[in-house]
């Protein structure tokens, strides 16, 4: 099975052992991004796995793509233009100090400039089984958003299932109304065959109304029940967290044949950036496996509370590692 993401690449600076950056001059850096996090998980798998996008045309681009690369993800479709790419700063959090994330300006970088004609669009989607698109890409500019919504149809047109990340942003959009913004997700979303959002991408974006005196669940499965008959969508994902007694945990939710609830995982939170995109990327996997629903939910979260325990966005999970959780046959130590 051949996975096409279309997303922009980013570069992560992370101070050493949970310092903040006025405490070192020393920093690590990652190459990142949702596309870039979901392909490598499942190339990991055992997916065939391509990025389409653009990177700068300098030694920066070139590192990247090598990156790209060493993470087993085909970059055949990747441009190289202009000589900016986006980057942040994360400070781990530990303890009760949250992380922080500080963003540089990615509307200038080559991903957000690309010329929405460079890309070879149908070709890429011939080529792939399933094409995934970050909702991030409608939110950066005219350009992206303009690369997306080809995508997206050109993906329909050639009956290629759609899978549509929200990862709504508000303060991403700092040049339009909200209306515009839903209108242009509602583009997307009436083309998708899988979506991955939470009940607050479908209260505050799409306005859907839920009576908020039912218990958290129940407000939930209202609002993804006329979400599905609104936009025609197959699949609705995504995850609950919770933090009780200062310890984490998570569970995953789906509504696809019908509505259904995982089974609440505990978290040991040592990064939690990129755990929501091992989450998608186990429900990919799933679902391209034509698993059962139930499975597929314990193989997500599984997948991303793993996740939580690996420095960095990038999910290097396994399968045997997490079918291992699964089972109840981790170890502490293996040689």
């Amino acid at each position: 099975m051949k996975v096409l993401s279309y997303g922009e690449v980013n570069l992560r600076f992370t101070p050493p052992d949970y310092q903040l950056l006025a405490q070192t001059n020393q920093l690590t850096y990652q190459v990142t991004g949702t596309g870039v996090n979901l392909l490598t998980n499942l190339s990991n798998f055992g997916m065939e796995t391509t990025l389409l996008t653009t990177l700068p045309d300098n030694s920066v681009g070139k590192m990247a793509a090598a990156n790209i690369r060493k993470y087993g993800i085909k970059d055949h479709h990747i441009q190289f233009n202009g000589n900016h790419m986006g980057s942040y700063f994360v400070e781990l959090g530990y303890g009760v100090r949250p992380t922080v994330v500080t963003y540089q300006n990615r509307l200038a970088s080559a991903f957000c400039q690309a010329d929405p004609a460079s890309y070879p669009i149908e070709e890429a989607v011939k080529e792939n089984d399933i094409i995934h698109i970050c909702g991030i890409s409608l939110l950066l500019n005219e350009r992206t958003r303009e690369t997306a919504l080809k995508l997206a149809a050109c993906a329909n047109e050639f009956g290629k299932p759609l899978y549509f990340d929200f990862n709504y942003r508000p303060s991403l959009n700092t040049e339009h109304s909200k209306a515009f913004i839903k209108e242009q997700y509602e583009k997307i979303l009436s083309l998708a065959h899988t979506v991955f959002g939470g009940i607050r991408d479908l209260t505050e974006l799409l306005d859907i109304e839920v009576n908020e005196e039912l218990p958290y669940l129940e407000q939930l499965q209202m609002g993804i029940s006329i979400f599905k008959q609104k936009y025609n969508v197959t699949n609705y994902v995504g995850t609950n967290r919770g933090f009780e007694n200062h310890e984490h945990s998570l569970a995953g939710f789906m509504d696809g044949e019908s509505f259904k609830v995982s089974s609440t995982m505990p978290v040991d939170l040592l990064d939690r950036i990129g755990a929501g995109d091992a989450y998608a990327a186990g429900i990919i996997f799933g679902l391209t496996n034509n698993w059962p629903e139930e499975r597929i939910l314990e193989f997500a979260v599984s997948n991303a509370v793993l996740a939580h325990t690996i420095t960095g966005d990038v999910p290097h999970t396994t399968l045997e590692e997490v079918e291992a959780l699964m089972e109840g046959r981790q170890q502490s130590l293996i040689r």
